[in-house]
């Protein structure tokens, strides 16, 4: 008689630590705010005249359409990065930890105009920095890989 099979044949041991909920966190939200970015793209280009008086195009001094292919290109790295940093690519931690200190140098920037929101995305960008530098290897175990 064969014994039963074991009912989870997953990974057995796991030195992943709770900050890996936040490395997995962190790639999520980069290829939903990559989805935003390409879709605020993508409007800009097709119908430049819903964003024409917005308060962005205010703040920046250059063209609707500089910005529209600006948020194309933002946002395709962004969703490539994100779902690289699912799978636990190391280019994607780097690539994660450069758009993390963008965001926040460009809020830095903005914090008078946006001053809470602002302060709320520096400190999420420094955890997100902290989250895949420190634990973003984490990743890789956790899904089982050699």
């Amino acid at each position: 008689m064969t014994p039963a099979p074991a009912p989870y044949a997953g990974v057995e041991y796991s030195r992943a630590t709770a900050w890996i909920a936040w490395v997995l966190f962190d790639a999520v939200l980069l290829v939903l705010l990559g989805a935003v970015h390409l879709g605020v793209g993508l409007l800009a280009l097709l119908r430049p005249e819903i964003l024409a008086t917005s308060r962005a195009h205010l703040l920046l001094p250059v063209s609707l359409t500089a910005l529209a292919w600006t948020h194309l290109l933002l946002g395709a790295v962004a969703v490539v990065t994100g779902v690289g940093l699912l799978a636990g690519f190391r280019w994607a931690r780097v690539g994660a930890i450069l758009l993390a200190c963008v965001a926040a140098l460009v809020n830095f920037a903005f914090v008078a105009v946006y001053p809470a929101w602002s302060v709320i995305a520096i400190v999420l960008a420094g955890v997100i920095v902290y989250a895949v530098a420190a634990h973003g290897g984490e990743v890789v175990g956790a899904h089982g890989a050699p």
